[in-house]
Protein backbone atom coordinates (compact mmCIF):
# COMPACT_ATOMS: atom_id res chain seq x y z
CA UNK A 1 0.00 0.00 0.00
CA UNK A 2 1.24 3.48 -1.03
CA UNK A 3 0.42 6.54 0.80
CA UNK A 4 1.25 9.79 -1.16
CA UNK A 5 4.60 10.38 -2.30
CA UNK A 6 6.00 12.28 0.92
CA UNK A 7 5.04 9.40 3.13
CA UNK A 8 6.63 6.83 0.79
CA UNK A 9 9.88 7.11 2.95
CA UNK A 10 10.96 3.30 3.08
CA UNK A 11 11.25 0.86 0.87
CA UNK A 12 7.52 -0.90 -0.80
CA UNK A 13 7.18 -3.19 -3.34
CA UNK A 14 4.97 -0.86 -3.98
CA UNK A 15 0.91 0.16 -4.69
CA UNK A 16 -1.37 -0.20 -1.08
CA UNK A 17 -1.97 -3.50 -0.15
CA UNK A 18 -5.61 -3.72 -0.90
CA UNK A 19 -6.36 -5.57 -3.79
CA UNK A 20 -4.60 -7.82 -6.98
CA UNK A 21 -5.57 -6.51 -10.48
CA UNK A 22 -6.56 -9.39 -12.05
CA UNK A 23 -9.46 -10.33 -14.83
CA UNK A 24 -11.58 -11.85 -11.80
CA UNK A 25 -9.75 -15.36 -11.30
CA UNK A 26 -8.67 -16.18 -7.39
CA UNK A 27 -5.80 -15.33 -6.00
CA UNK A 28 -3.91 -18.68 -6.05
CA UNK A 29 -1.07 -21.22 -7.69
CA UNK A 30 0.71 -21.88 -10.64
CA UNK A 31 2.65 -25.27 -11.13
CA UNK A 32 6.37 -25.05 -12.14
CA UNK A 33 5.43 -27.40 -15.02
CA UNK A 34 3.38 -24.55 -16.50
CA UNK A 35 5.34 -22.12 -18.92
CA UNK A 36 4.85 -19.15 -16.93
CA UNK A 37 2.77 -16.13 -18.64
CA UNK A 38 5.66 -13.32 -19.87
CA UNK A 39 8.59 -15.51 -20.07
CA UNK A 40 9.84 -15.83 -23.83
CA UNK A 41 11.61 -18.76 -22.78
CA UNK A 42 11.66 -21.50 -19.62
CA UNK A 43 11.08 -20.25 -16.36
CA UNK A 44 12.78 -20.31 -12.86
CA UNK A 45 13.47 -24.01 -12.49
CA UNK A 46 13.88 -25.22 -8.52
CA UNK A 47 17.84 -26.28 -7.76
CA UNK A 48 18.18 -28.32 -5.00
CA UNK A 49 21.04 -27.42 -2.84
CA UNK A 50 23.06 -29.86 -1.01
CA UNK A 51 20.79 -29.27 2.40
CA UNK A 52 18.02 -31.30 1.98
CA UNK A 53 14.34 -28.95 2.02
CA UNK A 54 16.50 -25.75 0.88
CA UNK A 55 15.03 -25.30 -2.66
CA UNK A 56 16.40 -22.10 -4.95
CA UNK A 57 15.58 -20.96 -7.82
CA UNK A 58 17.44 -19.86 -11.00
CA UNK A 59 16.10 -17.00 -13.64
CA UNK A 60 16.73 -18.65 -17.41
CA UNK A 61 14.96 -15.69 -19.18
CA UNK A 62 13.60 -12.05 -18.00
CA UNK A 63 9.95 -10.79 -17.77
CA UNK A 64 8.99 -8.15 -20.45
CA UNK A 65 6.86 -4.38 -18.99
CA UNK A 66 3.69 -5.82 -20.77
CA UNK A 67 3.51 -9.07 -18.30
CA UNK A 68 4.84 -6.91 -15.57
CA UNK A 69 2.28 -4.35 -16.01
CA UNK A 70 -0.43 -6.73 -16.47
CA UNK A 71 0.38 -8.48 -13.21
CA UNK A 72 0.68 -5.30 -11.35
CA UNK A 73 -3.16 -4.05 -13.06
CA UNK A 74 -4.38 -8.04 -12.23
CA UNK A 75 -2.92 -7.88 -8.61
CA UNK A 76 -4.73 -3.98 -8.06
CA UNK A 77 -8.17 -5.98 -9.44
CA UNK A 78 -7.83 -8.59 -7.16
CA UNK A 79 -7.48 -6.66 -4.18
CA UNK A 80 -9.58 -3.64 -4.37
CA UNK A 81 -12.46 -5.99 -4.51
CA UNK A 82 -11.65 -7.61 -1.32
CA UNK A 83 -11.63 -4.34 0.77
CA UNK A 84 -15.13 -3.44 1.95
CA UNK A 85 -16.97 -1.31 -0.14
CA UNK A 86 -14.26 -1.21 -2.80
CA UNK A 87 -15.46 -1.69 -6.74
CA UNK A 88 -13.36 -1.85 -10.18
CA UNK A 89 -14.06 -1.54 -13.81
CA UNK A 90 -11.84 -2.50 -16.60
CA UNK A 91 -12.19 -0.94 -19.79
CA UNK A 92 -10.34 -0.13 -22.96
CA UNK A 93 -6.82 -1.16 -21.40
CA UNK A 94 -7.49 -0.09 -18.14
CA UNK A 95 -8.58 0.11 -14.84
CA UNK A 96 -10.59 2.48 -12.40
CA UNK A 97 -11.52 1.33 -8.48
CA UNK A 98 -11.77 2.78 -5.63
CA UNK A 99 -10.64 1.81 -2.25
CA UNK A 100 -12.57 4.61 -0.12
CA UNK A 101 -9.16 5.49 1.44
CA UNK A 102 -8.48 8.87 1.26
CA UNK A 103 -5.13 8.94 -0.63
CA UNK A 104 -5.18 9.63 -3.66
CA UNK A 105 -2.85 6.52 -4.71
CA UNK A 106 -5.23 4.05 -3.47
CA UNK A 107 -8.46 5.29 -5.41
CA UNK A 108 -7.93 5.87 -9.79
CA UNK A 109 -7.44 4.87 -13.18
CA UNK A 110 -4.28 2.60 -13.69
CA UNK A 111 -3.48 1.88 -17.51
CA UNK A 112 -2.97 -1.61 -18.30
CA UNK A 113 -1.86 -0.90 -22.09
CA UNK A 114 0.65 1.68 -23.12
CA UNK A 115 -2.66 3.14 -25.32
CA UNK A 116 -5.74 2.76 -23.26
CA UNK A 117 -8.50 4.07 -25.25
CA UNK A 118 -8.64 7.98 -24.27
CA UNK A 119 -12.39 7.83 -23.76
CA UNK A 120 -12.07 4.95 -21.13
CA UNK A 121 -9.72 6.31 -19.26
CA UNK A 122 -11.98 9.46 -19.22
CA UNK A 123 -14.90 8.06 -18.52
CA UNK A 124 -13.17 5.56 -15.93
CA UNK A 125 -11.71 8.88 -13.88
CA UNK A 126 -15.65 10.47 -14.04
CA UNK A 127 -16.50 7.39 -12.33
CA UNK A 128 -13.59 7.90 -9.47
CA UNK A 129 -13.98 11.24 -9.30
CA UNK A 130 -17.99 11.66 -8.50
CA UNK A 131 -16.83 9.91 -5.46
CA UNK A 132 -15.13 12.93 -3.96
CA UNK A 133 -12.27 11.15 -2.73
CA UNK A 134 -8.45 12.28 -3.63
CA UNK A 135 -7.13 9.93 -6.47
CA UNK A 136 -4.84 9.43 -9.42
CA UNK A 137 -4.10 8.35 -13.05
CA UNK A 138 -0.92 5.89 -13.36
CA UNK A 139 0.16 5.99 -17.03
CA UNK A 140 2.79 3.86 -18.85
CA UNK A 141 5.69 5.27 -20.81
CA UNK A 142 4.77 5.92 -24.26
CA UNK A 143 1.15 6.98 -23.83
CA UNK A 144 -0.51 9.18 -25.45
CA UNK A 145 0.23 12.72 -25.12
CA UNK A 146 -3.90 12.97 -24.86
CA UNK A 147 -4.01 11.12 -21.64
CA UNK A 148 -1.84 13.63 -20.42
CA UNK A 149 -3.61 16.29 -21.73
CA UNK A 150 -6.50 14.82 -19.78
CA UNK A 151 -5.48 14.95 -16.76
CA UNK A 152 -4.37 18.15 -16.63
CA UNK A 153 -7.54 19.30 -17.90
CA UNK A 154 -9.24 17.94 -14.96
CA UNK A 155 -6.95 19.71 -12.64
CA UNK A 156 -4.72 16.77 -11.69
CA UNK A 157 -0.86 17.41 -10.74
CA UNK A 158 2.26 14.75 -12.25
CA UNK A 159 4.27 14.05 -9.61
CA UNK A 160 8.00 14.81 -10.16
CA UNK A 161 9.19 11.39 -9.73
CA UNK A 162 8.34 8.47 -12.29
CA UNK A 163 7.28 4.85 -10.19
CA UNK A 164 9.85 2.25 -11.15
CA UNK A 165 7.78 -1.31 -12.59
CA UNK A 166 10.35 -3.48 -10.99
CA UNK A 167 10.51 -7.22 -11.93
CA UNK A 168 13.27 -10.22 -10.27
CA UNK A 169 15.11 -11.40 -13.00
CA UNK A 170 17.84 -13.43 -10.36
CA UNK A 171 16.28 -14.65 -7.48
CA UNK A 172 19.72 -16.17 -6.75
CA UNK A 173 20.06 -13.22 -3.41
CA UNK A 174 17.01 -14.94 -1.44
CA UNK A 175 18.17 -17.43 0.42
CA UNK A 176 21.46 -15.22 1.89
CA UNK A 177 18.85 -11.77 2.22
CA UNK A 178 16.66 -13.76 4.60
CA UNK A 179 19.59 -14.20 7.22
CA UNK A 180 20.23 -11.62 8.71
CA UNK A 181 21.51 -11.46 12.64
CA UNK A 182 19.04 -11.01 15.44
CA UNK A 183 16.08 -11.12 12.92
CA UNK A 184 13.34 -13.41 12.92
CA UNK A 185 10.33 -13.43 10.34
CA UNK A 186 7.40 -14.99 10.45
CA UNK A 187 3.98 -14.93 8.76
CA UNK A 188 0.93 -13.01 10.64
CA UNK A 189 -2.38 -14.34 10.37
CA UNK A 190 -5.42 -13.03 9.84
CA UNK A 191 -5.71 -11.67 13.78
CA UNK A 192 -2.48 -10.06 12.99
CA UNK A 193 -3.37 -7.39 10.50
CA UNK A 194 -3.21 -4.72 13.61
CA UNK A 195 0.20 -5.61 14.08
CA UNK A 196 1.15 -5.04 10.23
CA UNK A 197 -0.57 -1.56 9.93
CA UNK A 198 1.02 -0.50 13.03
CA UNK A 199 4.94 -1.36 11.67
CA UNK A 200 3.51 -0.16 8.45
CA UNK A 201 2.61 3.45 9.52
CA UNK A 202 5.41 3.95 11.33
CA UNK A 203 7.68 2.78 8.85
CA UNK A 204 5.75 4.55 6.42
CA UNK A 205 6.17 7.62 8.47
CA UNK A 206 2.21 8.14 8.12
CA UNK A 207 -1.56 7.72 9.46
CA UNK A 208 -2.13 4.08 10.57
CA UNK A 209 -5.74 4.35 9.65
CA UNK A 210 -5.18 3.62 5.73
CA UNK A 211 -3.31 0.29 6.41
CA UNK A 212 -6.20 -0.86 8.81
CA UNK A 213 -8.62 -0.08 6.02
CA UNK A 214 -6.54 -1.95 3.54
CA UNK A 215 -4.70 -5.00 5.03
CA UNK A 216 -8.24 -6.23 6.94
CA UNK A 217 -8.24 -9.72 8.61
CA UNK A 218 -10.35 -10.49 5.41
CA UNK A 219 -7.81 -9.50 2.81
CA UNK A 220 -4.87 -11.66 5.03
CA UNK A 221 -7.40 -14.66 4.71
CA UNK A 222 -7.58 -14.63 0.68
CA UNK A 223 -5.68 -17.09 -1.06
CA UNK A 224 -2.27 -16.49 -2.00
CA UNK A 225 -1.70 -13.34 0.71
CA UNK A 226 0.77 -13.93 3.10
CA UNK A 227 1.75 -10.88 5.14
CA UNK A 228 5.39 -10.78 7.48
CA UNK A 229 6.60 -9.17 10.77
CA UNK A 230 9.96 -8.84 11.45
CA UNK A 231 10.93 -9.27 15.07
CA UNK A 232 14.79 -8.39 16.99
CA UNK A 233 14.46 -9.74 20.58
CA UNK A 234 10.82 -9.65 20.19
CA UNK A 235 10.26 -6.65 19.17
CA UNK A 236 8.97 -5.42 15.63
CA UNK A 237 11.61 -3.88 13.32
CA UNK A 238 9.69 -4.57 9.48
CA UNK A 239 7.31 -5.86 7.85
CA UNK A 240 5.90 -6.81 4.29
CA UNK A 241 2.54 -8.16 1.75
CA UNK A 242 3.09 -10.89 -0.71
CA UNK A 243 0.46 -11.61 -2.97
CA UNK A 244 0.85 -14.71 -5.32
CA UNK A 245 -1.28 -14.75 -8.52
CA UNK A 246 -0.89 -17.53 -10.75
CA UNK A 247 2.35 -17.32 -12.12
CA UNK A 248 3.62 -14.20 -10.00
CA UNK A 249 4.05 -12.79 -6.93
CA UNK A 250 3.28 -9.17 -5.90
CA UNK A 251 5.09 -7.20 -2.75
CA UNK A 252 3.44 -4.12 -0.99
CA UNK A 253 3.76 -2.45 1.98
CA UNK A 254 7.86 -2.96 2.74
CA UNK A 255 8.33 -0.69 5.33
CA UNK A 256 11.19 -0.29 8.16
CA UNK A 257 10.52 2.19 11.08
CA UNK A 258 13.48 5.02 10.63
CA UNK A 259 15.25 3.93 13.83
CA UNK A 260 15.63 0.39 12.68
CA UNK A 261 16.64 0.97 9.24
CA UNK A 262 20.14 -0.12 7.26
CA UNK A 263 20.36 -3.57 8.44
CA UNK A 264 19.13 -5.36 6.13
CA UNK A 265 15.50 -5.76 7.94
CA UNK A 266 13.41 -4.79 4.54
CA UNK A 267 15.27 -6.72 2.62
CA UNK A 268 15.34 -9.48 4.16
CA UNK A 269 11.26 -9.49 4.92
CA UNK A 270 10.98 -8.74 0.96
CA UNK A 271 13.49 -11.66 -0.03
CA UNK A 272 11.33 -14.00 2.02
CA UNK A 273 7.48 -12.97 0.73
CA UNK A 274 9.49 -13.17 -2.92
CA UNK A 275 10.70 -17.24 -1.76
CA UNK A 276 7.12 -17.90 -0.46
CA UNK A 277 5.39 -17.01 -3.51
CA UNK A 278 8.21 -18.94 -5.46
CA UNK A 279 7.84 -21.60 -3.34
CA UNK A 280 3.98 -21.77 -3.69
CA UNK A 281 4.31 -21.44 -7.47
CA UNK A 282 4.86 -18.52 -8.92
CA UNK A 283 7.60 -18.45 -11.28
CA UNK A 284 8.66 -14.95 -10.96
CA UNK A 285 8.17 -11.31 -8.80
CA UNK A 286 7.35 -7.58 -9.55
CA UNK A 287 7.01 -4.29 -7.33
CA UNK A 288 6.80 -0.74 -7.85
CA UNK A 289 9.49 0.97 -5.73
CA UNK A 290 9.70 4.02 -3.38
CA UNK A 291 13.15 6.25 -4.33
CA UNK A 292 14.20 4.93 -0.80
CA UNK A 293 13.95 1.72 -1.60
CA UNK A 294 15.17 1.11 -5.02
CA UNK A 295 18.85 -0.21 -4.54
CA UNK A 296 18.04 -2.29 -1.91
CA UNK A 297 15.50 -3.94 -4.55
CA UNK A 298 18.34 -4.10 -7.14
CA UNK A 299 21.05 -5.62 -5.18
CA UNK A 300 18.00 -8.46 -4.49
CA UNK A 301 17.98 -9.12 -8.11
CA UNK A 302 15.11 -6.61 -9.37
CA UNK A 303 15.29 -4.73 -12.17
CA UNK A 304 13.63 -2.10 -14.17
CA UNK A 305 11.27 -2.92 -16.93
CA UNK A 306 9.54 0.63 -17.30
CA UNK A 307 9.05 3.61 -15.12
CA UNK A 308 5.26 5.08 -14.88
CA UNK A 309 4.39 8.72 -14.35
CA UNK A 310 1.41 9.13 -11.81
CA UNK A 311 -0.88 12.42 -11.45
CA UNK A 312 -2.72 13.16 -8.86
CA UNK A 313 -6.23 14.83 -8.34
CA UNK A 314 -5.96 18.57 -6.46
CA UNK A 315 -9.18 17.23 -3.82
Amino acid sequence: MLPTRRHRRERRGDHPLASAPHDGRRLGRSTLNRRPEGLCVGAYAPVILSAPGAPRYRAVVGIDADTAASALVRTWENLIRAVPDGWVLREGGAIGGITGVRLPTLNGVWAERVDPDSSAVAALLDRVAVTGLPHCLQLRPGSRPALAELAATRGMSRQEQDDPLMVMEDPAMLGRAQHVAGLTIRQLGPDGAQLHASVAAAGFEAPREPFEQLVTPSVLRLPGVRCYLGEVGGHPVTTSVGVTIGAFVGIFNVATPPAHRGRGYGAAVTARAVADGLAAGAAWSWLQSSPSGYKVYQRLGFRTVEAWCTWISAA
